[in-house]
C-alpha cells in the first residue's frame, strides 16, 4: 500500500553561471499536507514574491531534502550527469526516512540510466503533480538564493537581475568582464570562441 509520494524537480539546468539545483518533498496525506499542496503550481508559473509565499510552509510541514552541484561538476561530467545524479541522491534521501510504500514522481529528464527506475518520470511533471510543483518552488527559491549571495562574490555581474541566465544584460557583462569562476565553460564553448 502506498504511504507517501515523493516528487523531484531541479532548477538552473539552462543557465550559463551557478549550480544546478534540485529538491524532493515527501507528501504523507496529512491534511497540513493536502492544504499546502493546495496551493501551489510549476515554479515557472509563480512570482518570486509567490514562490516565497509558498516556499515557508513546504518546508516548515513537509519532509524535504535539497541538493545541488556546481558549475566545475557541471563542466567535468555534464549537465545531464549532474541532473540524473541529484535526483537519484534525493530519491535515497527520502526513501531512507520512510520504510516502504513511497511512490517516487519526477519532471523528465531524458534518457534517464538504470539507476533510476524507481522513479516515475513525467513530460511536465510539474504540472500535472502537486508533489513535483512543491519540489520546483524549492529547488528555485534554494537555487535563487545562492545566486543572490554570488552576486556578493562577483557584484559586476548582476547575478541578482538574471540568476546566470543567458540574457541580454548577462552577455554584455561577459563581453566587458569575461566569464568568472563559476561560469560554466562548457555552456560558454562557442561564446569563449568568438
Amino acid at each position: 500500500m502506498m504511504k507517501f509520494i515523493v516528487g523531484i524537480d531541479e532548477a538552473g539546468r539552462g543557465p550559463l553561471a551557478g549550480p544546478i539545483v534540485a529538491a524532493a518533498v515527501l507528501n504523507n496525506f496529512s491534511a497540513k499536507n493536502k492544504q499546502i499542496l493546495s496551493q501551489v503550481k510549476d515554479s515557472k508559473k509563480l512570482t518570486p514574491k509567490r514562490r516565497e509565499d509558498l516556499f515557508w510552509p513546504i518546508i516548515k510541514n513537509m519532509t524535504w531534502s535539497v541538493r545541488a552541484f556546481d558549475n566545475h561538476f557541471i563542466d567535468k561530467y555534464g549537465i545531464q550527469a549532474a541532473n540524473v545524479l541529484l535526483f537519484h541522491e534525493l530519491g535515497q534521501d527520502l526513501l531512507h526516512q520512510t520504510k516502504g510504500g513511497v511512490k517516487i514522481l519526477a519532471d523528465y529528464v531524458g534518457g534517464a540510466p538504470d539507476k533510476l527506475r524507481h522513479i516515475d518520470f513525467h513530460k511536465k511533471g510539474e504540472d500535472k503533480f502537486q508533489e513535483i510543483a512543491a519540489a520546483s518552488i524549492i529547488a528555485k527559491v534554494y537555487r535563487d538564493r545562492l545566486m543572490m549571495g554570488l552576486d556578493k562574490a562577483f557584484p559586476h555581474y548582476d547575478f541578482w537581475l538574471h540568476k546566470g541566465y543567458g540574457t541580454k544584460k548577462h552577455y554584455e557583462n561577459l563581453d566587458k568582464l569575461g566569464p568568472s569562476s563559476i561560469h560554466r565553460r562548457s555552456f560558454l564553448k562557442n561564446y569563449l570562441q568568438k
